[in-house]
């Protein structure tokens, strides 16, 4: 059984090690497979048509570009406008996204998640996995704003260019841009002054 991760680029990904690592115990994990693919976004809707993966993973810039090509989505996915996992069923592919519940459960158990909430949340881009952040933290009654180069929309948060940020105290901020990702990790996004209690 054939599952794997689309990207453009996809050569950063590690997905196939962590596969593999999690298969390594599993009674059919001679029978499971994963593997990664470059999709350009052009060529997305060809991909979805021919290929005979049983399901794959969505990384940028495809998350919410894939989603008009999908037969549906979760409440979930609906509700952020962006995938990260796409399942094939008898009707057609289905859309799901557990970006959201995988970067809350890294914040839930923090001693200091009271102090963060009271003060504003600062997300570095306005991407797909920005949508999950946003979704995950404004679900939970936390307030904030993104920073971006160009506004998108469909954000519970105003958008926010960076250069234009006000000098204003975060409790948490968020990277979702793509700066910084293997190989080129010595980059980063233009990052505000840090101040005491800040969270990264």
């Amino acid at each position: 059984m054939q599952f794997g991760v689309i990207g453009a680029p996809i050569a950063h990904s590690q997905s196939p090690e962590l596969f593999a690592e999690f298969w390594a115990e599993h009674p059919w994990r001679d029978r499971l497979s994963y593997a990664k693919q470059h999709v350009a976004p052009e060529a997305l809707e060809d991909f979805l048509a021919s290929t005979y993966w049983a399901g794959f993973n969505v990384t940028l810039p495809h998350k919410q570009r894939i989603v008009p090509f999908l037969h549906a989505l979760t409440p979930t996915a609906e509700a952020m406008g962006a995938v990260n996992t796409v399942v094939r069923t008898a009707k057609g592919w289905i859309g799901h996204n557990t970006d959201a519940d995988g970067f809350w459960g890294m914040l839930a158990d923090r001693h200091d998640l009271d102090a963060l909430k009271a003060r504003p949340v600062l997300v570095l881009g306005n991407g797909g996995s920005a949508r999950a952040v946003v979704h995950a933290l404004a679900s939970r009654g936390f307030r904030g704003q993104l920073a971006c180069r160009r506004a998108q929309g469909g954000f519970p948060w105003p958008e926010v260019r960076f250069e234009d940020l006000p000098a204003e105290q975060r409790g948490l901020v968020v990277q979702c841009t793509p700066l910084g990702m293997t190989p080129q990790t010595e980059y980063m996004p233009p990052l505000p002054a840090w101040g005491p209690g800040q969270v990264v």
